[in-house]
């Protein structure tokens, strides 16, 4: 499965306890970073960004299961968007939070990208959606994959 560059979601504020202080957070791979300013934060996150990515791509055979896609929590993430679309705009509010987006140049390793894998309720690994059979009842309008894979299939586990 090729790798591709993805447009990842993040959220920089200053924090409430130490107005000095800014943290951010990338919502798909739940990578935070905590800076002085804005711009040192920003850049702290692209690092962390990276660094992560280059060791799950380093440890991709190994680690499978310890690298799965785990994004950051939907109550959190949503907190963070109603934070930045209405709470920041109250007139009394001193919150200071900002949305942005990282490009991963290198690309998302494939156990990172929610639209190329399926989890394989056998061997519970996320595996390349070729790996599945795509299944379609007669009487419904929905497809969905197999629940394990060919490898599990071949292996006699499924």
């Amino acid at each position: 499965m090729n790798a591709r560059p993805r447009k990842l979601t993040c959220y920089v504020k200053k924090t409430r306890s130490d107005p000095d202080t800014w943290e951010a957070f990338c919502v798909e791979l739940d990578v935070p970073a905590i800076g002085d300013t804005y711009d040192e934060v920003v850049s702290m996150l692209y690092e962390t960004v990276g660094n992560y990515i280059d060791y799950v791509y380093a440890h991709q055979p190994d680690d499978e299961q310890r690298l799965l896609y785990r994004p950051m929590s939907a109550g959190d993430a949503w907190k963070l968007m109603f934070e930045e679309r209405v709470l920041q705009r109250l007139p009394f509010s001193k919150r200071q939070i900002r949305k942005t987006h990282i490009l991963a140049e290198r690309g998302i390793p494939a156990q990172l990208d929610p639209d190329a894998t399926q989890l394989c309720f056998n061997c519970r690994k996320y595996r390349d959606i070729g790996l599945f059979e795509v299944v379609h009842s007669p009487h419904s309008s929905y497809v969905w994959h197999d629940s394990a894979c060919t490898i599990c299939k071949r292996s006699g586990q499924a």
